[in-house]
């Protein structure tokens, strides 16, 4: 072995040991470039963030050149881990930027925002996301309806927005649902 293979070797443990934990292989990100950026990991458990809130920190990230983009369309939303009040643990976002054609997915978390390529072709209609009721507001329109599902401790809920739908999923120990709803009225489309 040459003077430098026993650290090349080692360096390579490192690499896959990192990238296979941090992006696994049925992760939609293997295989894309990656760039993160935001604060420090907090002391305590996240409460969650709004889109809205997502929304905003991704303005002052593009302002400060933190993507490699500034405009883009956005082709689909996805919230991971909701509470019942539309805060979720994660926000991502599908995105094409202005004048290419390239799909990006945008991550965010409590550490701030993550940019991957995607790799893949994705046919989704533009959503104007000024345009159409948020989760949150979707969660408090049905309010009524859904409060139910969250009386459980470990339930959460996963979202996603594409071609004007959202359809939503509610799950915990005993529970897996899904409902669908019209993102611009905020309609049950059952």
């Amino acid at each position: 072995m040459s003077k430098y293979g026993g650290v090349g070797l080692f360096l390579l443990l490192v690499a896959v040991a990192f990238c296979c934990g941090c992006v696994g292989g049925d992760s939609i990100f293997s295989g894309g470039h990656s760039r993160t950026f935001g604060s420090e990991i907090p002391d305590e458990r996240s409460t969650g963030v709004t889109l809205d809130e997502a929304l905003a920190d991704l303005g002052v990230s593009q302002n400060e050149e933190m993507i490699s983009f500034n405009n883009q369309s956005f082709l689909a939303v996805r919230g991971i881990q909701m509470a019942g009040d539309g805060r979720a643990s994660s926000w991502a976002l599908f995105a094409r930027p202005e004048n290419e054609t390239r799909t990006v997915v945008l991550i965010y978390t409590e550490r701030g925002w993550s940019e991957y390529d995607w790799e893949q072709g994705i046919n989704y209609v533009p959503v104007d996301l000024a345009a159409i009721l948020s989760p949150d507001e979707i969660f408090r329109l049905h309010e009524e309806k859904l409060s139910g599902y969250f009386s459980a401790d470990e339930t959460e809920a996963d979202i996603f927005l594409s071609n004007g739908t959202y359809v939503a999923t509610i799950y915990g120990p005993d529970l897996f649902e899904t409902f669908r709803f019209d993102a611009i009225t905020g309609e049950w489309m059952q």
